[in-house]
């Protein structure tokens, strides 16, 4: 997230700090129906700063959320975003690397620091195995296909939080459901090995991915 983004989530922030508790609900609300929405997160927060606004504002004048927005978000929201431009394919794509550099990170340095904090134990590296990894096909494609999901599932929430959240919540559970049965097959069906490497070397790995996610996020954001 660039500067002026993190500018207009700080201003967002401190104005959402003066509603009340119905009103910082709305909000919620509209800003997850953002979330879902293919615009850059400048655009994103600049929408959800100009709705606080007005919330903040209408309450003032003694008038409810419900009032001011109406009462389908939908529409308000819809009619708000018609005129913002969407993310263009190469900046989807750019998202899409991103979280799947933030992804593997994580996965990375917690396997990595893992070993190391039980080899640190033992006083061996050597001593806790299996020191090398071996990197097969699945097992990469496998890593891929759980932090690209993680992404797409979130956004199924995010489409429409105004759903039966019953409903929202069956949906995620066979989506990871689906998920995790085509990442097992990926791992066990492709098992030509790409490289092998020491555990060791995963935490350096990590921070590489991270400084790419870092990138990515403030060139995208």
């Amino acid at each position: 997230m660039n500067k002026r983004t993190k500018k207009l989530k700080n201003e967002s922030e401190q104005m959402a700090e003066k509603l009340s508790k119905d009103g910082r609900q709305v909000l919620e609300d509209m800003v997850l129906y953002i979330r879902g929405v293919d615009i850059s997160a400048y655009d994103q927060e600049r929408v959800r700063r100009d709705i606080t606004q007005m919330i903040v504002d209408g309450e003032q004048r003694g008038e409810s959320a419900s009032s001011v927005i109406g009462e389908d978000y939908h529409v308000f929201c819809d009619s708000v975003l018609e005129e913002i431009p969407r993310l263009t394919a190469g900046h989807k794509v750019m998202l899409c690397v991103r979280d799947i550099c933030g992804a593997m990170s994580v996965l990375a340095l917690l396997y990595g620091g893992l070993y190391l904090a039980l080899a640190a134990g033992y006083g061996d590296l050597n001593a806790v195995g299996p020191a090398y990894i071996e990197v097969t096909l699945g097992k990469l494609l496998q890593f891929v296909i759980i932090a690209a999901a993680a992404t797409w599932i979130a956004r199924i929430y995010y489409r429409d939080p105004y759903k039966n959240r019953y409903k929202e919540y069956v949906r995620i559970i066979v989506s990871v459901g689906i998920v995790i049965l085509l990442s097992l097959c990926a791992a066990t069906a492709l098992k030509q090995i790409l490289f092998i490497i020491h555990t060791v070397f995963l935490v350096p790995i990590a921070i590489i991915l991270l400084i790419i996610y870092k990138l990515l996020d403030v060139r995208v954001g």
